[in-house]
């Protein structure tokens, strides 16, 4: 039989759902707390879960396709999420876990549609460590996406028909880790250092401007990995990724996607400035496999941004950019974003943020106005 402990031991949640594990990443402001709720068996087995509901009004000005006004009642940059983990007992010095994560947009028309699992895994955590099974976010691009404003926020809105989960600062600040199917080892604290690594199933290209996305192959798994050190006032991070894609009938060159960034924050009282740089090679400047780039173009994107914590109010405000080599600087994007968030309660944080977005062609520009809320259990 299993029983309700009504448990909130954080330990009990090591996989918490995105937007808590990225505001723990940053460490720069009080997130809301997640009620975690347990049940256990007589025989030692555990269940939890936990997750997030956030729901924003967005009124926007899109220069792009035509000067339009759009207001709609959406998710941020997470979807709504649930996390469900169940812990076996140890055995032979091991904690064995799985970890299943659903997620749901609320814009009109789109349930079925983006109703999906982006995590699906089993953990097994020892003295050496700990290692990650199965689908689950990756390394690149961690911790950079811990910055508040996005985190817990909408950030860059795909056009005023936007039905799906906004996009944060993937491609104005940092390059988006995803969810991918993985074998991860997370290593243990050595006095504040920290490093990931994993073999990852290598992301696809997907052109629909050529045909010769058809003719490649992936034979080597995608190689991420990073390193953190963390100390009470400051974090400093380093991550990498490398990928082949192949031609299997001499279509185009053989190539290498890549990406290196580096980045830290520091807290002062109740003052956090974190910034993040980041430069990839064959995949263009937001996500993995993004074109078909035998040419290996570089792309570059950068942030900066401060926070300030005034008793249960914080305060932000954010600069990224994007660059990309192909084709002109018409594809060249800054972000800015001003934002604001109260915890009425420890479970709810209400939020306002203003949006603005500035292209090097004048294309896709807008602005917007945000509030929202987030319920947090």
């Amino acid at each position: 039989m299993i029983e309700n402990k009504k448990c909130s031991n954080a330990k009990s949640f090591k996989l918490s759902a995105l937007a808590a594990s990225v505001a723990m990443i940053a460490g720069a402001v009080t997130a809301p707390v997640s009620a975690d709720a347990t049940f256990e068996s007589d025989s030692g087995w555990k269940a939890g879960f936990n997750g997030h509901i956030p729901i924003f009004a967005v009124l926007g000005n899109y220069d792009d396709p035509t000067d339009e006004d759009s207001f709609t009642i959406t998710t941020g940059f997470n979807p709504a999420t649930l996390q469900t983990n169940i812990y076996a007992p140890m055995q032979n010095g091991l904690e064995v876990s799985g970890h299943f994560q659903m997620n749901a947009d609320i814009a009109p028309g789109d349930a079925n549609a983006n109703f999906r699992s982006r995590v699906s895994e089993i953990a097994v955590a020892g003295d050496f460590g700990q290692v990650n099974i199965g689908k689950g976010f990756g390394i690149f691009g961690v911790p950079a996406i811990g910055d508040n404003g996005s985190a817990l926020g909408v950030g860059l809105i795909g056009g005023p028909d936007q039905v799906a989960a906004t996009a944060g600062r993937i491609g104005n600040g940092y390059f988006y880790a995803n969810f991918t199917p993985r074998v991860m080892y997370t290593s243990n604290n050595l006095g504040g250092l920290q490093f990931k690594v994993g073999l990852f199933s290598p992301s696809k290209v997907d052109d629909d401007t050529t045909s010769l996305d058809d003719d490649a192959e992936y034979s080597m798994p995608r190689i991420e990995g990073n390193v953190v050190y963390t100390t009470d006032m400051f974090s400093l991070w380093s991550s990498a990724f490398t990928q082949d894609v192949d031609s299997k009938a001499g279509a185009f060159d053989d190539y290498t996607m890549s990406g290196i960034d580096f980045g830290g924050s520091v807290a002062l009282g109740d003052l956090n400035v974190r910034g993040n740089y980041s430069v990839t090679s064959g995949t263009g400047n937001g996500v993995f496999a993004a074109r078909l780039d035998p040419n290996e173009e570089d792309a570059s994107q950068w942030y900066v941004e401060t926070t300030y914590q005034i008793n249960r109010t914080t305060l932000g405000a954010s600069y990224g950019e994007g660059e990309d080599d192909i084709n002109s600087s018409d594809n060249d994007t800054d972000l800015t974003m001003i934002f604001a968030r109260y915890a009425a309660t420890d479970a709810l944080t209400l939020m306002a943020e203003y949006t603005t977005l500035g292209t090097e062609g004048g294309q896709g520009e807008y602005d917007a106005f945000i509030v929202g809320s987030q319920l947090t259990f």
